[in-house]
């Protein structure tokens, strides 16, 4: 069986490839409903990486968010029609014993975290087909109510759910996230329904997106009036996150955390000596787990996260050709403003 395979080979275009459907029988095949775009995927099409990495990885398949339906499955796991979460990291089984991967089965880590793990759309072909052929481990089902372009946020609630994961909330009193784009919010989002109790503010830049947090307290920089916190979060990426996390270094308690989720291309300079003084502990967040997503497929069947979350969806892109692909890009790209994503289906 052949089907189309959509790749980025360099800077600003995207071409169709033939991808080969081999159904082994410890697999299950799946018919990909739903997909979205995120930043990184952006960063990939535009060319905005160091050149050397990007001639290692074009020409790359895009996409890593991404749910589905099984069509097929001889493991005897799943049902036909049962909805999946597209699980996008995996490592194998050998790898995990091995002596630099120690660390990785701490709960707070995870096997993402193994040398030899790959993950989709970076280190190897992304999602962007119309049928995939996987693990049963590396697909997550979830509820058939559940919408499925609602469900496309799984892997961002996953990255989320990771990185409260390294919060410990028996040490905590009050958490501040710095940032107010789409993953701060998401984070928000799984912040207020598993730790309703936790006072948490959140910093931003923009006002119209603060106001969506409206469940904690919400404050621009300028807005800070000496408040000390044991518990920080950033995800704000790129040209400004040395700003936030220096601010966070600011705002620390001595002892305090500080969780770093947001990506950024360039080295970024922070005030160690401060971090020495208070005895700071930096902690770096990147994807999520199995555990992760198994977590989010029972978030998503809470109406008040589905309802969070439904104002995200921007637009609804049907594929059908190589255009339309562009055509979402294009939407995304040129989204500065509001907090969501436009999705592709095909």
């Amino acid at each position: 069986m052949f089907q189309l395979l959509y790749k980025v080979t360099s800077p600003g275009v995207i071409e169709e490839f033939i991808d080969t459907v081999d159904l082994e029988s410890n697999k299950v095949l799946v018919k990909v409903d739903y997909m979205a775009i995120c930043k990184a995927d952006i960063r990939y099409f535009l060319g905005l990486r160091d050149p050397a990495i990007l001639n290692q990885k074009y020409p790359l398949a895009p996409i890593h968010e991404a749910v589905g339906h099984v069509v097929k499955d001889d493991t005897g796991k799943y049902q036909i029609g049962d909805k999946v979460i597209l699980i996008p990291n995996s490592v194998e089984e050998k790898y995990l014993n091995e002596f630099e991967n120690q660390r990785c089965a701490r709960t707070d880590l995870g096997n993402n975290y193994a040398i030899h793990s790959t993950f989709r759309s970076s280190s190897t072909d992304g999602f962007l087909k119309q049928f995939y052929v996987a693990e049963p481990e590396l697909l997550v089902k979830y509820d058939s109510k559940i919408p499925a372009n609602i469900a496309v946020f799984s892997e961002l609630l996953s990255v989320a759910v990771a990185g409260l994961r390294r919060i410990i909330f028996s040490e905590t009193n009050h958490v501040a996230i710095f940032g107010d784009g789409i993953l701060a919010y998401i984070t928000y989002i799984v912040f207020r329904h598993d730790h309703p109790d936790t006072k948490l503010t959140v910093y931003g830049i923009d006002k119209n997106k603060l106001s969506m947090f409206k469940e904690c307290e919400t404050k621009t920089y300028e807005e800070y009036n000496g408040e000390k916190y044991d518990t920080m979060i950033e995800i704000v990426g790129g040209k400004y996150s040395a700003d936030a996390i220096n601010k966070m270094i600011d705002m620390a308690t001595v002892g305090a955390d500080l969780i770093l989720m947001g990506v950024s291309e360039e080295k970024v300079p922070l005030n160690t000596r401060l971090v020495l003084e208070k005895g700071l502990s930096l902690k770096g967040v990147t994807r999520s787990d199995n555990k992760d997503f198994e977590h989010v497929a029972k978030l998503l069947e809470e109406k008040e996260v589905q309802d969070k979350i439904r104002p995200m969806i921007l637009s609804e892109v049907q594929i059908n050709s190589v255009n339309d692909i562009y055509d979402a890009y294009k939407k995304d790209i040129e989204n500065k403003t509001t907090i969501g994503k436009n999705v592709m289906k095909w």
